[in-house]
């Protein structure tokens, strides 16, 4: 993903071919999910508890009539589309005009047909999901990438933006042939009973997933909103908040991916039990740890961002120096975002594996439509740095009420965010104290020196500050030095035998 970033701002940059390329894929992306990523999500889970209840033949009608809705749907939807793109452009970018409305049109044009992929890949993914296979579109994504690498390098110099198009697609048709090659390896029974199907029998899964569909209509329509708003702000600039997001919600997605997978068991398994010490042992645990990483992240885009996003974007005057510095330093903002966006998340989960989901599809509906309006009211005004900001006060908020709906007690997880909120103001404080110092002993030093230098130095101040405020950490740091020290002992007494 980071590789990709960098060999895309090496060819495109920031230009009106990579914001007509970011607003018309968002787009799409935008209106699938709308319509089809409840039923999506909560695809694996219906499916099992019909298969447990009315058997694996009756469960696949069902599927089949679902696929085959999927299909209907997406055909009609990619059929206005073509036929209309004039409309979805001046939606998603109203004040552009000219030349690159044309174009924006041409990339949307181009586009559309991937829906109707994309949705078969989703279904096709979701059901080996079902069968506890999911191996498939992480191996399908590794290789896509090095598939948009290969074609950026070599196609990009001949038809420029239009080399990310190919790439996209030979990216979903690779996946879609790999889920077809695995259900028929796996003897799934989806490619057979097609004529005697009644379209109504998908109504499981869409009743299943109904009370999602307003949450994931207001992320989405917020995120088509940002993206429109950054188009009338000027050439450039939805290719530098594209940037500027991406460098933040990667570690941002991976420490959510880990939290699902670690802490939604946990929690579930406890509230099960009926054990309330065991869940509110195990949330406070994962909370310390992940603020701790949240606040390594931010320490380092606080202090290295600049070096970082120059090495990865800046090559040979593609994205100018004054383009590098506005992304740097909205990166560095968006850096801030992380430690609410964790905090929305841990609370979220908590409640979610507690059996209260509607509170947190309540406040994560409430957390939308405040950045919605907040974007609308002031991007004029902020530029840029609307989004971030919408980002921090409406999420603060939501995390807020969900603390208090929180399924235990709440003086002990007040104390902790205060005081690990306190160890990061001062990480970053000092991080950036004692980098500033060594740039001054060392000014020759170029932009991998900053980068390395600057970790250790994050890295050791965290350790001396876990060990000052006396934070529970500190047992596991030693346990692991004690375990280093252990086996560098074992190690010289093998050496000294022979």
């Amino acid at each position: 993903m980071v590789v990709n970033l960098s060999f895309t701002a090496k060819f495109f940059g920031v230009s009106i071919d990579r914001d007509n390329w970011v607003l018309a894929l968002n787009c799409l992306l935008v209106i699938d999910l709308i319509i089809w990523g409840p039923i999506n999500e909560t695809f694996r889970a219906k499916f099992v508890l019909l298969k447990e209840t009315i058997g694996q033949s009756e469960v696949f009608v069902k599927v089949r009539a679902l696929l085959l809705v999927s299909l209907l749907t997406s055909v009609c939807i990619v059929g206005f589309m073509l036929l209309f793109p004039d409309l979805l452009a001046s939606v998603i970018a109203p004040k552009i005009g000219g030349v690159q409305f044309k174009a924006l049109v041409y990339m949307i044009m181009l586009l559309v047909p991937s829906l109707l992929i994309n949705q078969l890949t989703l279904i096709g993914t979701s059901i080996l999901n079902a069968y506890e296979i999911f191996a498939l579109p992480e191996i399908s994504g590794i290789l896509s990438s090095l598939i948009n690498l290969v074609f950026i390098f070599t196609l990009a110099p001949y038809i420029g933006i239009y080399s990310l198009v190919i790439s996209y697609y030979l990216g979903l048709l690779l996946l879609l042939a790999m889920l077809v090659y695995q259900l028929q390896k796996k003897k799934i029974p989806i490619f057979n009973g097609y004529k005697k199907i009644k379209l109504s029998a998908f109504y499981p899964f869409f009743q299943y997933a109904l009370p999602f569909f307003l949450p994931y209509f207001f992320i989405q329509i917020n995120l088509l909103v940002e993206k429109s708003l950054a188009s009338m702000l000027g050439q450039g600039m939805v290719s530098i908040q594209d940037y500027s997001r991406k460098f933040i919600d990667i570690p941002n997605n991976v420490l959510t991916s880990v939290l699902l997978t670690i802490l939604v068991p946990a929690l579930s398994s406890n509230h099960a039990k009926e054990d309330n010490a065991g869940f509110i042992s195990s949330f406070q645990q994962i909370y310390r740890f992940g603020i701790l990483v949240v606040a390594l992240l931010i320490a380092f885009m606080s202090v290295s961002g600049n070096q970082l996003i120059t090495l990865l974007l800046f090559h040979k005057g593609t994205i100018s120096n004054g383009d590098i510095t506005h992304i740097t330093q909205l990166t560095q903002y968006y850096s801030w975002t992380a430690i609410v966006h964790f905090f929305y998340i841990m609370y979220g989960l908590a409640l979610l594996s507690s059996n209260r989901g509607k509170i947190y599809a309540f406040f994560g509906v409430m957390a939308q439509i405040i950045m919605i309006v907040i974007n609308i009211c002031f991007y004029a005004r902020l530029g840029l740095y609307t989004f971030p900001t919408s980002f921090i006060i409406a999420h603060t908020c939501s995390a807020i009420f969900m603390f208090v709906y929180f399924p235990g007690p709440h003086k002990p997880l007040y104390i902790i965010t205060l005081k690990y909120l306190l160890l990061l103001a001062l990480l970053v404080l000092s991080s950036v104290f004692f980098v500033h110092v060594l740039s001054s002993l060392f000014k020759t030093l170029n932009n991998y020196g900053v980068i390395i230098s600057s970790t250790i130095i994050i890295i050791a101040t965290l350790i001396a500050f876990i060990y000052l405020f006396r934070l529970d950490e500190r047992f596991v740091i030693s346990r692991f030095a004690l375990y280093v020290t252990s086996q560098q002992n074992k190690s010289n007494c093998k050496i000294g035998k022979e």
